[in-house]
């Protein structure tokens, strides 16, 4: 009896490693797919692409549980999508427009 029991755990720890092989990979994937379509809105000089494709990698690093990358693509997406309402003349929700009337 436990000899079998012992073959099943074995067999299963062994499962698991290479599973958590294929889903690292998996992530990893997504992360450079993200980056790669990241930079191709930055080179079209897309800035509201650069924004969402920025939101894109810091989920897909946040995914493969890379906080560190996950973080500073955050800040990234932050700054982009600064820089598109910007571009398109749009102010954030809630801020007031420069000279206008308090009630």
């Amino acid at each position: 009896m436990k000899l079998p029991l012992l073959f099943l755990a074995i067999s299963l720890a062994g499962c698991a490693q290479v599973s958590g092989g294929y889903a690292q990979k998996a992530h990893q994937t997504r992360v450079q797919a993200a980056l790669g379509d990241y930079e191709q809105a930055r080179q079209r000089g897309d800035m509201l692409g650069m924004c969402v494709k920025a939101k894109m990698v810091a989920i897909a690093y946040g995914d493969a549980r890379d906080g560190l990358n996950s973080s500073a693509w955050y800040a990234r997406e932050k700054e982009d999508c600064r820089s598109a309402l910007a571009a398109y003349n749009i102010r954030p929700p809630g801020q007031a427009e420069a000279g206008a009337a308090e009630d």
